[in-house]
């Protein structure tokens, strides 16, 4: 069964392979940041919280992966809450096809039709763009894209909610790379977490923590070897397909069916990355796209 874990007198999670943030509102009301990886550990932490006497009013989801927002859907349904989300991510928690069309660069193939890739619709409305109060709780919203197009945090009662900005190094042991929509931002975010003014840091995939140094430079030395390793490779002209091979092959990726696809957006983020930071172009030559480095 979860647990209801405490970091302050307002700000609680349940962990999980995705972890459910909760934040007392006023009285017996509560957000949750993020609504699990799936209907079964939704319907366990509305139990748990059902035992405390906590009402759920509102979720906020930090991005639209199906992993965070699985549980959209029963929430909304068992309690009428509230759900919000960043702008564009909102887009994609309300029609959640759009993420396997992204993927698949075209009509899906069915393998994406997934619930690891396609969560449930739910109703979700566009976040506010500023700081914001729920009853007497101020909320700051964070902006951490590069995991994904517009993913956000939220800075409560001095606990950053950070989502999928970093990833334990626990997880680098085991999958070696995470998805990344664009490097380029994803860097400038774990530059710009030392100005968050934060006392706990509390991740999508890692317990609280008041320190962060150690994990955020383990992300950025990886973001920079995946970059690294594709311009070396691209010193010789190497075609899209090939580069994506050799990337999974370098980094002992070996993937199938959608993780295929999803680590395949990954490679295409970097490369994009790499010909807008003027390191990589590329030509179509006889119907192939045919990328190389810059010197």
């Amino acid at each position: 069964m979860p647990r209801l874990i405490r970091i302050t007198d307002r700000c609680f999670y349940i962990p999980g392979p995705s972890n459910i943030g909760v934040v007392i509102i006023e009285k017996n009301n509560v957000a949750l940041i993020d609504s699990g990886a799936d209907e079964k550990r939704a319907s366990h932490a509305f139990e748990l919280l059902s035992d405390y006497r906590y009402k759920i009013t509102h979720v906020l989801n930090t991005h639209s992966h199906a992993d965070h927002v699985a549980g959209n859907k029963f929430f909304k349904e068992k309690t009428g809450c509230k759900i919000l989300a960043p702008k564009l991510e909102a887009q994609i928690i309300n029609v959640p096809f759009i993420q396997a069309a992204v993927l698949f660069s075209g009509a899906p193939v069915p393998d994406l039709f997934n619930r690891f890739i396609m969560a449930a619709p739910s109703e979700t409305s566009p976040l506010p763009e500023e700081s914001f109060k729920i009853g007497d709780l101020e909320i700051k919203p964070l902006d951490l894209p590069g995991h994904s197009i517009n993913q956000k945090g939220f800075l409560i009662d001095g606990t950053a909610f950070i989502a999928d900005t970093l990833f334990p190094e626990s997880f680098f042991q085991k999958q070696r790379f995470p998805f990344i929509y664009d490097p380029g931002a994803h860097l400038k975010t774990l530059d710009n977490l030392k100005d968050i003014k934060a006392d706990f840091w509390i991740g999508g995939h890692f317990p609280h923590k008041q320190n962060i140094n150690v994990m955020t430079a383990i992300n950025k030395k990886t973001t920079l070897e995946g970059l690294d390793f594709l311009q070396k490779l691209l010193v010789k002209p190497t075609s899209h397909e090939r580069a994506v091979k050799d990337f999974l092959d370098h980094f002992g990726l070996k993937k199938d069916k959608w993780e295929y696809y999803l680590y395949r957006a990954t490679v295409n983020g970097y490369l994009s990355y790499l010909l807008r930071d003027g390191k990589a172009k590329y030509k179509i030559m006889d119907n192939l796209a045919v990328w190389y480095a810059i010197s």
